[in-house]
C-alpha cells in the first residue's frame, strides 16, 4: 500500500525487479514533472545506472528510497542539493564557441545587424519625439536559453562587440539561463579548455581570450556584457519582470528541446513567444520544432536555418483586420488567461470591440494586473494603430514594473498621436522623478501647465518640487497660482488625482505657504 507526501506517493512496495520496475517509471515521471525532462524509453536502463551512483553517494539501498527521498518535504534544503546533483546526471553540458557555422553566420550578417539598425532608429525616433531633448540610449536583449557552460552567451557577445564597437552607448542585456547550477558557475567563471575552440578563428581566439593556467579566460569586458542565472524553462513563469525574463529582442534555444517531450516543447515555445518583443526572434536547433504548432510566429526560412519571429505590431492589425476571426485576436498570445477577453466574431463592430478591451485593460489595471494590462494594449494597438488611450495604459503598467524605459516610450508614442494632451506628461514627470531626474519632472509639469493652466496636480507637484530643492521663491510662486485657481473651484469639488476636496487642498496649500520664509 502507498502513502502520499503531497500529491506524490511514497512507495513502500518491496525490493523486487517488479518494484525496481515501478520506481523507476516513478522516477521517470517525476523527472518530466520537475524538468520536463522526457526519458525515452532506450535510455531508461542508463538512467537507472546513473541513479544508482547516487543512491549508493547517499548510503540509501533501492530506487523507492532515492524516490522517497526526492518528494521528502522535510529536508528542503539537502534535496534541493540533490535535485542539482541528479539534473547533472540527465543532461549534457558539451557545447563550443560559435557552435553552428551556418546559424552562426546567419546571426552575424542578418538577424543581429537588422535588430541593431531597428533599435538605432526607434533611438532616434524617441530622441526626435522627447520633450527635453534627452537621448534614449538604444536597447538590444538577448536570451541564451539552455546556456549550459557559456560559450552561445559569450559568443553572442562577441558577436555584437563586432557589430557596435561602441556598445558603450547601448543598453544591452545579454543573459544565459541553464537548470545545471554547476554548468551556470562555470560559465560565471569564464574559463575554457581548447576544446571549446575547436571551430572558433585564431583571430577570434586571441582578441578575446587571454592565456590562463587552467585554458582560456574571456576578456573582462566581454565577461561583463553576459548576465548568467539558474533557470527552468519547463516550470518558471515567464515573461518575468523580475528576473529579466521580458521584452527579447532574440532568444537562442538550441539542443535543449531534445529533452523536452511534445508537450512540454509545446508549453516551452508558447512562453518565449510572450518573451519576445514585437518583430522579436527565436533561433532553434535544426528540426527541433518539428510537429509543434508555429502559428503565432511568422516561419523565416534562410539556407542557414529556419528562423521564427514574433509578430510586429503592425502585422498583427493586419492579421486581425484581414481574417476577422477569434484566433485572429486570440493568437496573438495566450498569455491572458484572467481576466477573459471577448471573442471577435466575422463582422465585428471593431469600435465595440476596442471599448470592451480598453474597459478590460482599465480593470486590469485597478487590480494591479500589469501584464495583462501590456498584452490587452497591445491588442488594442493592433486593432487600431493610433489608439492614444492604449499606449497611456501601457506606459502606465511599464511603470509600475520598474521598467521606465518602456514607459517613456509608450509615453512618446502617445504623445505622437495626440502632442496637447497631458496625460503622458503627468507619467512623464512622475518617471523623472523617480528616477532623481527632477529638472526633467520640472519642465514636463510646466508643459502641463502651459496646455492646462489650472491643473492642480500639476501644480501641486512643482511646489513640492521646488519646497525639496530649497528653492522657496519659486515654490511660494506655485502655491500662490495654486491658491488663486482653488479660490474658483466649489469647496467640496473632489480633486480626481489627489482624491481630496478643494477644501482640504486649500488647507494644504495654506500650511506650505506658512510653513516657508520668503517675502515676495
Amino acid at each position: 500500500m502507498n502513502q502520499t507526501i503531497g500529491d506524490r506517493p511514497i512507495l513502500l512496495e518491496p525490493n523486487s525487479q517488479h518494484s525496481d520496475d515501478f520506481s523507476l517509471s516513478q522516477m521517470v515521471a517525476l523527472i518530466a514533472d520537475i524538468f520536463g525532462i522526457h526519458i525515452k524509453p532506450h535510455y531508461q536502463n542508463t538512467l537507472k545506472k546513473n541513479l544508482f551512483t547516487r543512491i549508493r553517494a547517499l548510503g540509501l539501498c533501492s530506487l523507492n528510497d532515492y524516490y522517497q527521498f526526492l518528494v521528502a518535504r522535510n529536508q528542503l534544503v539537502t534535496v534541493a542539493r540533490e535535485w542539482q546533483e541528479l539534473i547533472s546526471l540527465l543532461t549534457v553540458t558539451e557545447t563550443y564557441f560559435f557552435r553552428d557555422e551556418g546559424q552562426m553566420s546567419l546571426l552575424k550578417n542578418q538577424l543581429l545587424p537588422e535588430l541593431i539598425e531597428r533599435k538605432t532608429v526607434l533611438s532616434l525616433t524617441q530622441y526626435n519625439a522627447a520633450a527635453n531633448g534627452e537621448f534614449y540610449r538604444p536597447t538590444l536583449r538577448l536570451w541564451s536559453a539552455g546556456c549550459s557552460t557559456g560559450e552561445e552567451a559569450y559568443s553572442l557577445a562577441i558577436l555584437v562587440k563586432e557589430l557596435i564597437p561602441d556598445n558603450q552607448t547601448w543598453d544591452i542585456l545579454i543573459l544565459g539561463t541553464d537548470i545545471n547550477q554547476p554548468a551556470i558557475a562555470l560559465a560565471q567563471q569564464g574559463i575554457y579548455s581548447d576544446w571549446s575552440f575547436r571551430t572558433t578563428t585564431p583571430e577570434i581566439k586571441n582578441r578575446y581570450f587571454r592565456s590562463h593556467k587552467q585554458g582560456w579566460k574571456i576578456d573582462p569586458a566581454i565577461q561583463a556584457m553576459v548576465t548568467f542565472q539558474p533557470g527552468n524553462l519547463m516550470q518558471d513563469n515567464y515573461p518575468a519582470y523580475a528576473s529579466s525574463i521580458h521584452d527579447f529582442d532574440l532568444i537562442i534555444c538550441r539542443n535543449v528541446f531534445i529533452y523536452f517531450d511534445f508537450n512540454a516543447i509545446a508549453q516551452i515555445i508558447s512562453k518565449f513567444y510572450c518573451s519576445l518583443t514585437p518583430g522579436g526572434f527565436l533561433l532553434t536547433g535544426h528540426t527541433e520544432l518539428h510537429g509543434q504548432k508555429i502559428e503565432p510566429f511568422q516561419v523565416k526560412n534562410f539556407p542557414q536555418s529556419a528562423v521564427y519571429q514574433r509578430h510586429s505590431l503592425l502585422n498583427e492589425q493586419s492579421k486581425v483586420l484581414n481574417t476577422i476571426t477569434p484566433a485572429a485576436i486570440e493568437s496573438r498570445e495566450s498569455e491572458i488567461s484572467s481576466p477573459s477577453l471577448p471573442s471577435l466574431e466575422t463582422g465585428f463592430d471593431i469600435s465595440a470591440n476596442t471599448q470592451t478591451l480598453l474597459d478590460t485593460a482599465k480593470e486590469s489595471l485597478i487590480k494591479e494586473a500589469y501584464a495583462d494590462v501590456i498584452q490587452i494594449a497591445e491588442q488594442l494597438i493592433a486593432l487600431v494603430p493610433q489608439h492614444f488611450q492604449a499606449y497611456c495604459l501601457m506606459a502606465e503598467a511599464y511603470a509600475n514594473f520598474g521598467d521606465y524605459s518602456q514607459a517613456n516610450q509608450a509615453c512618446q508614442q502617445a504623445l505622437q498621436i495626440d502632442p496637447l494632451a497631458i496625460e503622458p506628461y503627468h507619467l512623464l514627470a512622475q518617471i523623472a522623478e523617480e528616477q532623481g531626474e527632477r529638472d526633467s519632472a520640472k519642465l514636463f509639469l510646466k508643459r502641463i501647465i502651459y496646455l492646462a493652466p489650472n491643473s492642480v496636480t500639476a501644480h501641486l507637484e512643482l511646489g513640492s518640487i521646488y519646497e525639496r530643492e530649497g528653492n522657496e521663491k519659486q515654490a511660494q510662486k506655485t502655491w500662490r497660482s495654486l491658491l488663486e485657481i482653488l479660490e474658483n473651484l466649489p469647496q467640496q469639488a473632489i480633486d480626481s488625482h489627489n482624491q481630496q476636496t478643494t477644501a482640504e487642498l486649500k488647507a494644504h496649500v495654506l500650511k506650505h505657504l506658512n510653513s516657508t520664509s520668503y517675502e515676495p
